[in-house]
Parts: C-alpha cells; sequence; structure tokens
C-alpha cells in the first residue's frame, strides 16, 4: 500500500480463456464517487506506476480503477511472463475485451456512475479501440502522451520483420521491435539509462529503469498485433464509429520524440475532426517529453486533467 492519500485494492478479473487480469482500484475516503475514471498503461509499463494520480483523482471525489496488461505487471504470471502473450489468438483484441470486463465491473460496483477512459500511450491507442467498439458506454476520453501512428515505422515492413519472427521462433520469441522502437526514442538525449526520453525529471527515468516491471522486450506474438491494431484503429470506417458527442481530449508533450515534433498528435486531432467529435480539446506542454505524468510539470498536468473531468461529468 502506498504512503499517505488513498490506499488501492488489489483483484484479479479472470477471463473466459483462462487470463486473470490484475486490478487495483482507488475509491474517496468517507464519500460517494462522482464518477469513475478508468486508466490503459502504456508498452513496456504497468498500472501501478498511475498511483500518484489514481490517489490524487480519488482525493478529488473519482473512483479509479486501472488493469494490467497481459505480458505486463502481475497479470504477465498467467500470460507466460513480461512481454509474453501466448501462442494462440489476438492478444491486442483481447486486451481490449479486458478493458471493457474491468470497466463493467466498476459499473457494476458504482450503479449509474460515468466512466471516462484514459490511456497512456499504447494505452491511448488501446483507449480509441475501445472508444470505436463501445464508445456509447464511455462518457469520455482523454488520450496521454498519444500519437496517431507508430512513428518512424512503416507498418507493413514492421508486419514483415516480426512476421519472420514468428515464423522462425513462434509468437513468444522475444522481438527486436521495441527494443529498436524505444532506443530510436531516445537518440534525441544524451545516453544515461535509455530511458531519457520519458521525462526530463532524472529521479523518475531512474524509477523507471530500475523497476524491472518496465522497459522490457515484447514478444513477437504482442508486437505484430500491436502493430496490426494501428492499421485497424486508424482506418476512418473503424474511426466513424467512435460517438461524435464523446468528448476527446488529448494531452501531450511538444518534445514527446513519439509524435514527431506534434506533427502525429494534429494529425490524430483532424481524424477526431474529420469524424465530427463535437468537444475535442487538447493541450500541449511546452518542453515535455513522454511521459506527462511523470514530468517535471505533473502538477499542473493532474490539475489541468483534474479540470477537464470536473467539467465533463
Amino acid at each position: 500500500m502506498p504512503a499517505g492519500g488513498t490506499s488501492y485494492r488489489t483483484d484479479q478479473l479472470p477471463t473466459p480463456d483462462g487470463v486473470r487480469i490484475a486490478t487495483y482500484t482507488w475509491l474517496p475516503e468517507g464519500r460517494t464517487p462522482r464518477a469513475i475514471v478508468q486508466i490503459a498503461h502504456g508498452a513496456a509499463e504497468h498500472a501501478l506506476r498511475y498511483d500518484r494520480f489514481a490517489r490524487y483523482l480519488s482525493g478529488h471525489g473519482y473512483a479509479v480503477v486501472a488493469s494490467d496488461h497481459r505480458g505486463h505487471g502481475a497479470t504477465a504470471a498467467s500470460t507466460g511472463g513480461l512481454g509474453i502473450v501466448g501462442e494462440e489468438g489476438d492478444s491486442w483484441r483481447a486486451i481490449v475485451s479486458d478493458l471493457r470486463a474491468v470497466g463493467d465491473r466498476a459499473r457494476t460496483e458504482h450503479p449509474g456512475l460515468p466512466l471516462v477512459l484514459l490511456g497512456h500511450s499504447l494505452g491511448s491507442m488501446l483507449a480509441r479501440d475501445c472508444a470505436q467498439e463501445y464508445g456509447a458506454e464511455l462518457a469520455g476520453l482523454i488520450l496521454s502522451g498519444t500519437f496517431r501512428t507508430l512513428p518512424a515505422t512503416e507498418l507493413e515492413d514492421a508486419m514483415a520483420r516480426i512476421g519472420e519472427e514468428v515464423a522462425t521462433g513462434g509468437r513468444t520469441v522475444l522481438s527486436t521491435f521495441t527494443p529498436t522502437l524505444f532506443a530510436s526514442f531516445n537518440d534525441p538525449y544524451e545516453f544515461g539509462t535509455g530511458f531519457e526520453w520519458l521525462t526530463r525529471d532524472p529521479a523518475e527515468v531512474a524509477s523507471y529503469a530500475a523497476d524491472e516491471r518496465c522497459g522490457f522486450p515484447f514478444s513477437a506474438g504482442l508486437a505484430l498485433d500491436w502493430v496490426r491494431a494501428v492499421r485497424k484503429i486508424n482506418d476512418p470506417r473503424q474511426q466513424a464509429r467512435i460517438p461524435a458527442d464523446l468528448p476527446v481530449h488529448l494531452a501531450v508533450g511538444t518534445e514527446d520524440p513519439c509524435n514527431q515534433r506534434m506533427t502525429l498528435v494534429y494529425e490524430l486531432l483532424e481524424d477526431f475532426r474529420h469524424i465530427g467529435t463535437r468537444e475535442l480539446s487538447w493541450r500541449g506542454y511546452q518542453g515535455a517529453r513522454h511521459d506527462i505524468l511523470n514530468e517535471t510539470n505533473r502538477d499542473e498536468v493532474q490539475a489541468d486533467l483534474l479540470a477537464w473531468l470536473d467539467k465533463h461529468v
């Protein structure tokens, strides 16, 4: 349990294929929650990295629920290890289903409360997929550290390279895809841990680098499912399934190497405008890198996200 603030409850959610999804819940003390915020974490990290932000939100009256994706955090114990998702099925589609199940359980525990889905990085892509699949069930969508597509990656070439890894070693073999991608993100910065691209705060970089649940490579199966999903969520026919009345907010760092000097943010905003999103807002934090909830200006980021939530729920 964290020191101070609201502690979290740890649980597991069983799935039809036998995977047990590790979940974490933070509740406001002494009052009924005003809404539920569900967090979908990024690649090669885990849900408890959002403990500080979750305690901040619960201290302002929100119930917060987060879960470790397949191949991540405590869920990895039932999928074969960190980065591994097994030999069968499409892990991305399974994670989307898991997120819906986690949100459904939270709504059952707190009937009548609106649910806002917040996704960071890879989690923001999952959140966009969720909005396409069941957006009518959501009260809002927040995309943190987001980008329209995988930067500096030709999807067809990437699928071919990862497909060769699968053909050679199967879906559980560790792929070179995510280590190569992360290394490219760190190119603009003086090398220390290899994760300087995440944030300007050296303590947060050191914490991430020291966490064995962070920075691991994906299996070829998980990498391939991710790249295929990027093509799906950017298909105009799929984008058009997002309800036009779903409020959407983007929060990014202007120096995030994932968004290619904001180019991939502007493209994503145009996608939302094209489908007629009625309440679309965004904020670029000057000088901030990728992990804005762990940036040097995180207090500002948290306050802005709280204000957006207060306005929209």
